[in-house]
């Protein structure tokens, strides 16, 4: 990041200091055949406390590239370990030298992640069914020091969704066969069926998990200790919010979730809101759960902005949203929202690019120190690939960009040099 700060950076390559890959090879033919790079489509990352390990949730784990130019969606997933040490190091740049793990078959269609603050353990979240873009449910606990998949846990069936679905296509007759799962979306049968997008963890009086539904448009909370044991029960509560949230925060303090209402996967809609959860209120199933939502990215409720990723500050006292459609990030006083105040979206900062193409931004993070917040977007395939924005959340402007940042970037992290 200091790197990118210095002048004659912006709008160039010049501080991605490595590209290293995150999926070995395999065989394009088939078994004996010759060896290319899988697709892998990563898809999110989480850094270790200390620093030292970023793990990175790999969409379409050991899909090919044409199984991926097939359809992106419905491949088994797969989680890798980086050091980060050796992914900072030039002599591994385009090679996989810096994966120290690869925890096959997590999930399908996986997105989000989150690792427990107090426990050797990643959860990893199902957004797809197998060969189809519905039909999540599963989180996968992995043991991040044996690199092993320790357990699963399947979230509850959603109602069937906001419009009537086909015959025969009730929730109770999509559970038992997978030919009637919606193979793409959006399509009207969905909503039985959570797909689960981000996930994040609170600490309260125990550990829960709490996961962005985008295929019923709800949130759920989940009791770590006794899904991990494969307690049915463990989901406590599931908390109905805007469309097809995709990101999701949580407070340092573990009082709030901020949950970005991206799209319907039923309808086609996108969205244009945020909403804030009491954690505390959720835990109980409280039908007052949802303290505030916001509109960010416009003014006017009919245009969507298709709020993505987003991130508090490290104090609490903002969060920042990157808002798709609109090219843009909002910077929401936390304080105001819950006060139900009209001007709580503080700043809103356009995002431009050196092509003068669409940013669609996505994966937000903000620095330790709270300084900035570093932005990830880019739309697959254009001339020059994805970009990063680095944002001064002092004088609420763009500080620089960074080119050539992988093909349409999702998720994103931030961690100090590695020891």
């Amino acid at each position: 990041i200091a790197a990118a700060l210095e002048p004659d950076n912006d709008r160039t390559a010049n501080a991605v200091v490595g590209r290293v890959r995150v999926t070995p090879d395999i065989a394009a033919d088939g078994e004996g055949g010759s060896l290319q790079p899988a697709a892998g489509l990563p898809s999110n990352v989480a850094v270790s406390a200390d620093g030292r390990t970023a793990w990175v949730v790999n969409h379409a784990g050991r899909a090919s590239a044409a199984d991926v130019a097939h359809s992106a969606h419905g491949h088994p997933g797969s989680l890798t370990a980086l050091s980060v040490r050796a992914a900072v190091d030039p002599i591994n740049d385009g090679t996989t030298y810096a994966m120290s793990a690869l925890v096959p078959g997590v999930g399908v269609g996986p997105v989000g992640i989150a690792l427990l603050p107090d426990a050797p353990v990643a959860i990893v979240s199902s957004s797809e069914g197998f060969t189809r873009e519905d039909g999540g449910r599963v989180l996968s606990f992995v043991d991040v020091a044996s690199r092993e998949q320790r357990a699963t846990f399947a979230l509850a069936f959603g109602d069937g969704g906001r419009v009537a679905q086909r015959r025969a296509s009730d929730c109770a007759a999509l559970a038992v066969d997978a030919s009637r799962v919606p193979r793409s979306l959006p399509d009207g049968d969905v909503g039985c069926f959570p797909n689960v997008n981000g996930i994040v963890i609170s600490r309260r009086d125990a550990t829960f998990a709490i996961t962005a539904n985008g295929g019923t448009d709800d949130v759920s909370i989940v009791a770590v200790g006794p899904a991990l044991r494969g307690d049915p029960t463990a989901e406590v509560a599931r908390i109905p919010v805007g469309m097809g949230p995709w990101g999701i925060a949580v407070s340092a303090n573990g009082n709030y979730v901020a949950v970005a209402n991206r799209e319907s996967s039923e309808m086609g809609a996108e969205g244009n809101t945020v909403s804030f959860i009491d954690v505390d209120r959720a835990i109980e199933n409280d039908a007052n759960a949802v303290v505030a939502t916001i509109l960010v990215g416009t003014a006017d409720p009919a245009v969507p902005t298709r709020p993505f990723g987003l991130a508090f500050t490290p104090d609490d006292r903002e969060v920042i949203v990157a808002n798709f459609r609109s090219d843009s990030i909002s910077v929401v006083n936390v304080g105001r929202v819950l006060a139900g105040r009209a001007d709580a979206e503080v700043a809103r900062i356009e995002l431009t690019t050196p092509t003068g193409a669409a940013a669609t931004p996505r994966g937000v993070a903000v620095t330790p120190d709270g300084h900035y917040a570093v932005i990830t977007g880019g739309t697959r395939g254009t001339d020059g690939g994805g970009w990063l924005w680095v944002v001064d959340l002092q004088t609420r402007r763009v500080a620089t960009t960074v080119t050539e940042v992988g093909d349409e970037p999702y998720g994103v992290a931030t961690v100090a040099t590695a020891e």
